[in-house]
């Protein structure tokens, strides 16, 4: 599956979860890994084939689930705190069918490294997804970004008044 990129032992963990979240009925939207003193693991759910919103009681059950399989896995080494959330209004946009859901959206997007022209941070409108990268107007003018150098993907939303 084509995603944003990851590090290694975050797509060990996006694939070890996934497999164990699946037969559950949730699909993860992405996750964030703090190693550290005390490590933190916090995983984005949705329910897969419903539009109904993650609930807290659907939060603790993966977490329930999750939480002894990692602990038996050992597939972080040391004491973690394990989070699960919904991925709520701003959620991330990871895979390329996020992206293609989010067509003409204007979004926010922070790369791995800078493109000359662009910066690390790039804002702009979502005009189409190609295979291996996005095609963005940003401040006018069309550019590529490559899926494998944006390191997060948010959707901007605006609420008018």
């Amino acid at each position: 599956m084509e995603s944003i990129s990851k590090s290694d032992l975050e797509l060990k963990l996006l694939n070890t979860c996934e497999k164990e979240l699946l037969p559950l009925g949730f699909r993860i939207v992405d996750l964030d890994c703090r190693l550290g003193g005390r490590s933190l693991l916090r995983i984005f759910i949705e329910r897969l084939g419903s539009e109904t919103q993650v609930s807290l009681e659907d939060c603790v059950r993966a977490s329930r689930h999750l939480d002894p399989f990692l602990e038996n896995e050992n597939v972080l080494e040391g004491a973690y705190e394990l989070e699960i959330s919904s991925p709520g209004l701003d959620r991330r946009l990871r895979l390329v069918s996020d992206f293609e859901k989010v067509l003409g959206a204007e979004l926010k997007i922070g790369l791995t490294e800078s493109i000359p022209g662009l910066g690390a941070n790039v804002r702009g409108k979502l005009l189409k997804v190609v295979p291996g990268q996005l095609a963005m107007s940003v401040s006018g003018k069309e550019v590529s970004i490559p899926l494998n150098q944006i390191k997060k993907a948010n959707t901007v939303w605006e609420f008018k008044v």
